[in-house]
Formats: structure tokens, sequence, C-alpha cells
């Protein structure tokens, strides 16, 4: 009878640890590749806003500057 009270007990604590890392480990590799991603994300963005943005002024640009030849400036 002793047995069982002690072995009970024990095993519950060796599966609860176990369930434990096993939860971690779940939890870093979703973490990892949240970070992976929003890496990917960053370097997307920092490269495509600036030809976005030379895309976009640059119509404005030559327009302006025609408006400054056709006025004499």
């Amino acid at each position: 009878m002793a047995f069982e009270y002690i072995i009970g007990p024990v095993i519950a604590a060796l599966l609860a640890m176990k369930y434990s890392d096993f939860k971690a480990d779940a939890k870093a590799k979703v973490q990892e590749k949240v970070l992976v991603d929003l890496q990917t994300k960053v370097e997307l963005v920092e490269t495509e806003t600036p030809k976005k943005l030379i895309a976009t002024l640059m119509p404005v640009a030559k327009a302006v500057q025609k408006l400054n030849q056709e006025v004499g400036l």
C-alpha cells in the first residue's frame, strides 16, 4: 500500500515535468518562427519603401521642375 502512495505522486511529477518541458519547447519554436517572420517583413519594408517613395515622388518632382521652367525659375 505504501508503494502506491509513493509511486503515484512520483509518476505524476515526472509526467508534469515532461509536459512542462514539451510546452516550453513548443512555445520557443513559435517565438522563433514569429521572430523570423518579423525579420523577413522588416527587411522587405526596408527595401521596398525607398523604391515606392521614389516611384511616388518622381512624377511630382518632374512636374515641379516643368513648372519652374515655365515660370522662369
